[in-house]
């Protein structure tokens, strides 16, 4: 009897522990059985967004579970038949269907795949011999980001396929007793979309980008056969260590990230791992974010499917402010060219600010005239004293020369 069911009618993942039959329920979202369909999958999660991911926003997908569950499945699937294609083919389709939309004037497409191994960041397109450019994160305007990553234009979901195939030769994989083809990495995987639509006002441009995340899976050294006794297994001890470190930093900052957001002053770790640092505006941030989490309903792993669960109701609570990356150019009056969307003063934030500023301004216009009104009644009551006490002055001078006469 499996120690993990699901009901996709009611969305709930029940745990059965013990001799004592001790049944534990998990609601989500949405729920798949081992009878769901990779479409299905698809069109519960990451479907819904992509509209919004062409109008600028940044959306985040991340798999996590168990190693063996399969998550490299649920992210790629089989790239040899459309019907298995994972979230990633299929979001790629999708991004180019919605492009032959006429409403676009302009569009491009590009991907990239940064792998994180053992703490150390991988170009994974990066093919050519030369000498690879150092990979660091850094800050930007729009969150952290990967600088010197290659970005490869692709022009149908056939160039994406063939991004993908390539990456998987570069992958790092392993074997453990849970998995021969266990993913011993992180990988991120980005497709960034530009696009120029019409308004009233001139051409707006949008920059969105969906990240597509597999995390190595969590590991227990019992049951996935590992050890020191030869080269091979330290070097597999040592890819879990980091595995499991980087996925407890992510649950620390997930826990903080809720904390945060009951009002409480807690420092969120995002810094402690370079996997988090980069899902940063994913956790608490400015992207949409999806958490899709793989189970297995074996009784000998019922503790990482507990884990997995509770992380993922964690998880679930975090509330994101998503902004859209837009850019308004409208007509210069001087030359009736296209704005530079690269200007930050055509960057519809900036319009947003200055309007605001606009109101303060007015604000302290009313406040300077209601001032000034003041003043002016007060300097109209200090004139009339000062005219009556040179009256009275007037007055007394006259009565001071009469009386000497």
């Amino acid at each position: 009897m499996p120690a993990v069911t699901a009901s996709v009618e009611h969305n709930t993942m029940t745990i059965i522990k013990g001799q004592g039959m001790v049944r534990s329920v998990y609601a989500f979202d949405h729920v798949y059985s081992a009878f769901s369909t990779q479409n299905e999958v698809f069109k519960g999660t990451l479907e819904p967004v992509f509209a919004d991911v062409l109008k600028g926003y940044e959306s985040t997908v991340f798999a996590y579970g168990q190693t063996g569950t399969g998550k490299i499945y649920t992210m790629e699937g089989s790239l040899s038949a459309p019907s298995q294609y994972g979230i990633i083919p299929r979001s790629t389709e999708a991004i180019f269907s919605t492009l032959k939309n006429s409403e676009f004037e302009f569009s491009r497409v590009a991907c990239s795949f940064l792998e994180i191994y053992n703490e150390e960041l991988h170009d994974i397109l990066a093919i050519d011999t030369s000498p690879k450019t150092r990979l660091e994160i850094v800050n930007g305007k729009n969150g952290p980001f990967c600088r010197g990553l290659t970005e490869k234009e692709v022009k149908s979901s056939d160039d994406v396929l063939k991004v993908i195939k390539m990456a998987e030769r570069s992958r790092t994989i392993g074997k453990t007793k849970m998995n021969k083809h266990s993913s011993r990495s992180r990988c991120i995987f980005t497709v960034s979309g530009y696009t120029k639509r019409k308004s009233p006002d001139g051409t707006v441009d949008y920059h969105g980008k969906p990240h597509l995340v597999d995390l190595a899976g969590s590991e227990c050294a019992k049951y996935a056969g590992l050890g020191r006794s030869s080269h091979n297994e330290s070097t597999r001890e040592r890819e879990r260590m980091n595995i499991n470190r980087s996925l407890l930093t992510l649950g620390r900052v997930i826990s903080a990230v809720k904390s945060r957001g009951l009002g409480k002053k807690t420092r969120v770790p995002y810094r402690d791992s370079k996997l988090t640092r980069m899902l940063q505006e994913a956790l608490g941030g400015r992207s949409k974010t999806i958490i899709i989490t793989t189970l297995s309903p074996s009784e000998t792993a019922i503790s990482e499917s507990i884990s997995t669960l509770n992380y993922a109701q964690t998880a679930g609570s975090i509330v994101n402010k998503p902004v859209a990356s837009s850019y308004l150019g409208g007509k210069s009056p001087k030359s009736g060219n296209l704005g530079d969307p690269g200007d930050p003063g055509n960057t519809v934030e900036h319009w947003f600010e200055m309007e605001c500023r606009l109101k303060y301004m007015e604000a302290q216009v009313e406040e300077a005239q209601t001032a000034l009104s003041r003043q002016h009644v007060h300097y109209n009551v200090m004139r009339e004293k000062a005219e009556k006490f040179e009256n009275e002055l007037i007055t007394k001078e006259e009565e001071c020369k009469g009386a000497h006469r």
